[in-house]
């Protein structure tokens, strides 16, 4: 079954240090984890860039325990209401803090916006949340001010960003037994990075034949 995952899954980073970022912000992370506290922050940024890999990597290092929440699929002010407040609400397993990462918040609404404000300062003491978005301006501006705000752009590093998650692609091609051309993947990666999803999307979908090539 492993064989048939989508590669985005089978190869997310589960480390900042595995993590394909400009060096500062990797910095900023990386410290988190170090001091073991996650603040609340807003992570925004465009579609496949790695707001959601960088959210659940810092959980996961932190050892904190987490529920996600897609905010394009449960986006009303009932969901935040009952599962998110029943959730922050409620003591760790571990007995650390807790983290809701609200994925896509930008498509929450209005009014399930507002009961977050309220809420994120209720159970400040118990539980952080993580907000990752592709347009921070549908974030209300209270949200925004109780978070550390980070914008993921690549700030001068594409290129070096580029190469990297060149050698990356290369190596999940080798170890899923794909021939490939590295023309062919370049070419890919400069039409669409950084959005490594769809990257990884479309070279799994390339590699899809009967005689797993890409050329």
């Amino acid at each position: 079954m492993r064989d048939h995952m989508l590669w985005v899954e089978k190869y997310r980073p589960k480390t900042i240090e595995e993590c394909i970022l400009p060096d500062a912000m990797k910095a900023t992370f990386q410290e988190y984890v170090n001091r073991k506290e996650i603040p609340n922050m807003l992570l925004s940024g465009t579609a496949g860039i790695g707001k959601t890999t960088v959210a659940k990597a810092l959980c996961e290092e932190v050892g904190c325990d987490y529920i996600m929440i897609n905010g394009s699929e449960e986006r009303g002010i009932g969901v935040m209401q009952s599962q998110v407040k029943n959730y922050a609400t409620s003591m760790s397993f571990s007995g650390g803090r807790k983290v809701v990462i609200i994925d896509e918040a930008d498509n929450l609404t209005t009014d399930a916006q507002k009961a977050l404000r309220g809420m994120m300062e209720e159970v400040s003491r118990n539980c952080t949340f993580i907000f990752t978005c592709n347009f921070k301006a549908k974030i209300l501006d209270a949200i925004q001010s109780r978070c550390t705000n980070i914008d993921f752009k690549t700030n001068g590093s594409k290129a070096k960003m580029a190469a990297q998650f060149f050698q990356r692609v290369c190596d999940i091609l080798s170890k899923e037994e794909v021939t490939y051309s590295k023309d062919v993947v370049a070419a890919v990666i400069t039409n669409h990075f950084p959005d490594n999803r769809r990257i990884l999307n479309e070279l799994q979908h390339y590699s899809s034949n009967a005689d797993k090539t890409i050329d």
